[in-house]
């Protein structure tokens, strides 16, 4: 734990010492980016081709071929590197703009009036995307001097982190706020790579005893995030535990399926704790990172006011194993998820009558916004500037306030295949 936070201190001062060089003098730091990745290239093509002569291999000869050919390029036009980096962060943009927008369309189908925020952000974004892919003369200086300002907010917000861990202080209240965060497509890969992380930590011959607990307080709350081996299932997913029973949401209709499955009709489903997890490790093959997070009697009763909203609003909603009466055919439907774990589980499913959470969306009303209608009742401060919030982002605060000395998660357990009887 001790490394943890020492870890938040020095990405906070790396972060800070990049941010304002970056601001200082721009058009350097560009150009030691570029001398960088010119680099880069070239010792990964030396690397790829040294591989190919020995295992003769055709893809490495390939991607040799294509990393020295980058390398010329970035050498003899500048510009090429300069065009790279305007026009990614201005499609970045763009997607960031749409996915506000599409929030927009279902707040209004909703009957949301909320909408404020989502409009000058995804006209912001948009604007700025647009401007950035159709002006060749925009300066690199500014870009990256709005880079240094951003590293130099991050890096406060790791530094603060790093603060809080150490600090003596008996007192600790989370605060409901606006939170700096990681870039949403950086937050996507977050749980993978802190699953990644732990498998390197098991390959090193390291105790395989992941748990650790702060105190033995009775925990009546748990968050719950886990993460597949491909496809979607490294971006993960998050739901919550209250008395041991799990509350989980996604989209779980294929019927209602739109725009590659990240659109649909907003569904969420209850099943026993002690079903749910040795489920989604032995026949979902997902690894679990499980937070347990001590609340007060007066925080219980808005928890399970929520919890009280979220099924008043909720209807009986039948997998196609239900519906077909198919128990004895499982075979036939062990491809549909909802059925497969309504078998396996006994999971109830419900699907969302009217308002925030009828319409599904991943970039959106997600499932790591669901979590935080009960985690926001406790003051958990996730609340994003761009309104994206992914399970990444939640992951990603719910391990730094963890190592917080007096934080309310008091511990945290890890799942994989290996202990899946514990």
């Amino acid at each position: 734990m001790f490394y943890d936070v020492a870890m938040n201190f020095v990405i906070g001062t790396i972060l800070m010492v990049a941010g304002a060089i970056m601001i200082w003098i721009p058009n350097r730091i560009f150009t030691g980016i570029l001398i960088a990745s010119i680099v880069f290239l070239c010792v990964n093509g030396v690397v790829l081709f040294i591989r190919f002569v020995k295992n003769k291999k055709n893809k490495d000869f390939f991607f040799s071929i294509l990393s020295f050919a980058f390398m010329f390029f970035l050498m003899n036009f500048r510009y090429l590197s300069q065009w790279i980096l305007r026009v990614n962060f201005g499609g970045y943009c763009i997607l960031c703009g749409f996915a506000c927008f599409v929030q927009l369309v279902i707040n209004h189908i909703n009957h949301i009036k909320q909408n404020f925020f989502n409009f000058v952000f995804s006209f912001i974004y948009i604007f700025f995307g647009f401007y950035l892919l159709l002006n060749p003369d925009f300066h690199t200086d500014l870009l990256m001097r709005a880079f240094g300002i951003y590293f130099m907010i991050l890096g406060t917000r790791y530094l603060g982190d790093g603060y809080e861990g150490i600090n003596p202080l008996t007192k600790y209240k989370w605060k409901r706020k606006i939170r700096i965060t990681l870039p949403a497509f950086l937050c996507a890969f977050v749980p993978d790579a802190a699953l990644t992380s732990i498998n390197r930590y098991l390959e090193d011959g390291k105790p395989e005893d992941l748990n650790t607990y702060k105190n033995d307080e009775v925990v009546r709350l748990k968050v719950i995030v886990h993460v597949g081996p491909k496809g979607f299932q490294k971006v993960g997913h998050i739901c919550f535990a209250y008395d041991d029973i799990v509350y989980s949401y996604g989209n779980y209709d294929s019927d209602s399926f739109h725009l590659n499955q990240t659109i649909g009709d907003g569904i969420f489903f209850t099943v026993p704790l002690e079903k749910y997890i040795p489920n989604m490790i032995s026949a979902e093959n997902n690894s679990i990172f499980e937070y347990g997070i001590y609340t007060t009697p007066k925080q219980n009763e808005m928890i399970e006011k929520e919890i009280e909203k979220i099924r008043q609003n909720g209807y009986r909603w039948y997998t196609k194993i239900e519906k077909e009466d198919g128990y004895d055919r499982f075979s036939a439907y062990e491809m549909d998820y909802p059925s497969r774990l309504h078998y396996r589980t006994g999971a109830k499913l419900y699907k969302v009558k009217s308002g925030k959470f009828h319409i599904y969306w991943a970039l959106g009303d997600n499932c790591a916004s669901f979590t935080d209608l009960v985690l926001g009742t406790l003051g958990a401060d996730v609340l994003s500037m761009r309104g994206i919030i992914s399970p990444g982002t939640y992951l990603d605060w719910l391990q730094k306030e963890y190592l917080k000395k007096n934080s309310p998660i008091v511990f945290r357990r890890i799942y994989k295949e290996w202990d899946s009887e514990s």
